[in-house]
């Protein structure tokens, strides 16, 4: 875990770092594009859209929310070792993905292009 150093009023303080999300390229080529989604416990990616077909691959599984802008929720659960297949999203559609749960879930996605 990341410490981050703090003075205040004189005294030396630690706290931990937010841990934030991440993304691991794993490879493109001319007909698809993958990575590793490394998502930490009570974090939240910006808002964003899938424009392609894509295969999510639970790498360690969890649940993970998807968040509309007007704040409609779908929990979507992945299983460990399971592939699941995802179509693009509706023209003009957009979400955020939330996982307000205890524990660290990583994906592997593989995107059509």
């Amino acid at each position: 875990m990341m410490l981050r150093t703090l003075v205040i009023f004189g005294i030396l303080m630690q706290s931990a770092a937010r841990p934030e999300m991440t993304r691991v390229p794993q490879f493109e080529n001319e007909r698809a594009v993958s990575w590793k989604s490394v998502i930490p416990p009570h974090t939240e990616s910006t808002m964003h859209r899938h424009d392609r077909y894509r295969t999510v691959i639970g790498i360690v599984g969890g649940t993970l929310k998807t968040v509309s802008p007007t704040g409609e929720t779908v929990a979507t659960k992945y299983e460990t070792g399971k592939a699941y297949w995802q179509a693009p999203m509706p023209p003009g559609a957009m979400h955020k993905d939330v996982n307000d749960t205890d524990s660290t879930i990583e994906l592997v996605v593989v995107e059509m292009k």
